[in-house]
């Protein structure tokens, strides 16, 4: 009885691990295994981003969306004739040469008419408060960011390690918040639509930025999204919960199919995850080249069963 009891309990552990392994429909376990090479590229790409800061050069992604952030990424540039939407701050230090990105690219720094930020964070938000000095745009953010937007704070989890300096972590110029943004609450300039969705984990209400774009004839759906989050101790993690890390993954299966990925950084645009080699300079050298680069369903729906698949391994953590 013994002995049927541990084999019981081995086919079950078994079982377990199996199921951990296969994502839940639409995603396969194909898609799981494509995402973790994605993942595993997007880490070799970011610590090749030696200053995050650095300049970048702008460029066009895809028909009226540009990229006019540093080097890591970060700012995101969506047009239109009756107005444009900025998406993603950056540095408190790189605000002059963003603007410059901008005006580089023939746009006007006073036709910008909201700044969404995605999360609290020194390189998402450390330039909004200047920027919205400089365009007199409205700031937007996650409801549960604003608290910490307007006391210039860098979110970070409760169970952070303290800050050596006792300042709380790194600070940068408080903004005012002029519309706290909820779960799929659109921004609207001119015909320029954005759908915001929260994904607490990265901060409290990380937001994602849903929107289409027209090039060539055709329409493509973009989706920016921060960002993919797991530690291996999730208890150690206090903006992550089962509930709403299952809440996001379900919604981005509601989302399919995503034509263009970006995340928060360049390291992980699918423009850049898609090339079969190359260094991070080189590959958004190609992107400037070939935009079409960036265009590639597979790459989200990849690294959503990948990040569903690493969740569920994890999950032990919070319990």
């Amino acid at each position: 009885m013994k002995r049927t009891s541990v084999a019981i309990l081995a086919l079950a552990a078994a079982v377990s691990v199996v199921h951990a392994q296969a994502p839940k429909a639409p995603f396969t376990r194909e898609d799981a295994e494509a995402g973790k090479k994605l993942v595993a590229t997007s880490l070799e790409l970011r610590a090749q981003i030696k200053d995050t800061a650095a300049p970048a050069d702008p460029f066009k992604i895809l028909g009226n969306l540009y990229f006019v952030g540093s080097a890591n990424g970060e700012s995101y540039l969506l047009t239109s004739p009756q107005g444009h939407i900025l998406m993603g701050a950056g540095f408190e230090a790189a605000v002059d040469r963003t603007q410059k990105n901008i005006e580089a690219l023939g746009f006007k720094m006073s036709d910008i008419k909201a700044i969404l930020l995605n999360h609290s964070h020194v390189d998402q938000s450390g330039a909004a408060a200047e920027l919205k000095r400089r365009t007199g745009a409205p700031v937007m953010a996650g409801f549960a960011e604003v608290p910490y937007l307007q006391r210039g704070i860098h979110a970070q989890s409760p169970f952070a390690p303290p800050d050596p300096s006792g300042r709380g972590g790194p600070r940068y110029p408080a903004v005012t918040v002029d519309r706290a943004l909820h779960d799929g609450e659109v921004v609207q300039v001119g015909p320029l639509k954005v759908t915001a969705y929260l994904a607490p984990g990265h901060s409290p209400s990380s937001t994602s930025w849903l929107y289409t774009v027209r090039d060539g004839g055709r329409d493509y759906r973009v989706l920016e999204f921060c960002c993919w989050e797991y530690p291996d101790d999730l208890s150690r993690q206090g903006f992550i919960t089962e509930a709403t890390t299952r809440r996001t993954i379900d919604l981005w299966r509601t989302l399919l199919p995503i034509d263009v990925y970006l995340e928060v950084g360049a390291y992980a645009w699918s423009g850049t995850l898609t090339q079969p080699s190359g260094t991070i300079t080189e590959r958004m050298a190609r992107l400037k080249t070939d935009n079409k680069l960036f265009i590639n369903r597979d790459v989200f729906r990849q690294l959503s069963a990948a990040r569903e698949v690493e969740f569920e391994a994890k999950l032990p953590t919070l319990r």
